[in-house]
């Protein structure tokens, strides 16, 4: 397993069919085989059920819930979001989000220089 400041833009993982990241679960792949199982899984499928729920306003006119749009989670209160908040597991979320923008940026900037 990669350490965090070992994740890299590897440009064998460009042509692969399901991204070598997740930006919506905050997570990264070393083998296309991990990216499939987690793209077309349940867990991911859940988080973006979410995702596209809280994309529709017309579906959250009666919603209760607030939602942390880091980690996808809804809670019943703001306190109880507050305290997700201070949570290792969020804080991870946050720290992986961070290493998931930068990639998607090395990717996009070597998927350039391919096209120029």
């Amino acid at each position: 397993m990669e350490t965090t400041s070992e994740i890299t833009a590897k440009i064998e993982f460009i042509n692969w069919t399901y991204p070598p990241y997740c930006e919506l679960c905050n997570v990264t792949f070393t083998s296309e085989t991990n990216s499939e199982k987690h793209f077309t899984g349940n867990g991911h499928k859940n988080r973006l059920n979410t995702w596209r729920k809280y994309q529709d306003s017309e579906q959250l006119k009666d919603n209760k819930n607030v939602l942390c749009e880091i980690c996808y989670k809804e809670m019943n209160t703001q306190k109880i979001l507050d305290t997700h908040r201070e949570s290792p597991a969020h804080q991870k979320e946050e720290k992986n989000k961070i290493i998931i923008q930068r990639l998607k940026e090395e990717y996009r900037q070597m998927k350039q220089k391919l096209i120029v």
